[in-house]
């Protein structure tokens, strides 16, 4: 006998047509993490599905497995967000665009991480509401590299361990998660982009705020520019490779 699970929390990620009639969706949800599985009839679907699968929507979703490990059978699915101003904006769409291509390389099937979801959510609406968009993906990745067990160091230099004094200019160096000094820098040995003091401490605020307090972290655009080309740098340390909607963001701004 299938398990069936309902009314479970989820966010779609991915779409894929699959044969005449069905769909392939990757839903991030609640307790479980990433899930894959075939809508059957999507095509057809005149209330099961209809206008319910389209990408960031956020639904109550139903589902079942004959056996686990098994493609999963989404059954039904009842709208929470369409989040639809995102899906008819340009630059909100590609802002989302960003943070779903992060979450589907981020994160692995049925592993769960109910602070992910929270954080997903969060920017999808900060994003809909009509939030800077860049603004919103610097704290959204200052927070995903937390979840995922990728926090760099912002409050002493991985090389020396002296504490990092708020007024001193630091390099971010990816490979080694964190600031370096400018005496360790001297030394040889490390590579990283200069970051200015006041976006030093907008990243190590964001990552010390909690989500419905993340719109007190001010920022000016020479302090964003510089986060987004720092986190970028990271993100294609820990991935080993580009991400492919992000020249899109940054040139449709």
């Amino acid at each position: 006998m299938p398990t069936i699970h309902t009314d479970l929390p989820a966010v779609v990620l991915d779409c894929q047509d699959y044969g005449e009639s069905d769909k392939i969706i990757t839903f991030f949800c609640e307790d479980i993490g990433k899930l894959s599985g075939i809508a059957k009839g999507a095509h057809r679907s005149k209330k099961r599905f209809v206008n319910k699968l389209e990408l960031f929507s956020f639904l109550l979703i139903t589902y079942s497995r004959s056996t686990p490990g098994s493609l999963a059978v989404i059954n039904d699915a009842d709208l929470i967000n369409s989040f639809i101003t995102i899906r008819s904006s340009q630059s909100r769409y590609q802002a989302a665009s960003v943070l779903r291509e992060f979450i589907l390389l981020a994160t692995s099937e049925q592993l769960g991480d109910d602070n992910l979801l929270k954080l997903i959510l969060w920017a999808l609406h900060a994003i809909d509401k009509g939030s800077k968009h860049e603004i919103v993906i610097v704290q959204f990745l200052v927070k995903l590299f937390d979840c995922i067990g990728y926090r760099p160091d912002f409050s002493q230099c991985q090389g020396c361990g002296a504490i990092y004094k708020k007024k001193a200019s630091a390099v971010f160096s990816p490979q080694a998660s964190g600031l370096i000094c400018a005496s360790c820098i001297s030394g040889g040995g490390y590579s990283g982009r200069q970051l200015s003091p006041g976006t030093i401490q907008m990243i190590a605020a964001t990552q010390h705020q909690s989500l419905d307090k993340l719109s007190r972290v001010k920022l000016s655009d020479v302090l964003l520019r510089e986060a987004l080309d720092s986190l970028y740098r990271y993100s294609r340390y820990i991935f080993h490779r580009d991400i492919q909607s992000w020249k899109t963001f940054l040139g449709g701004q």
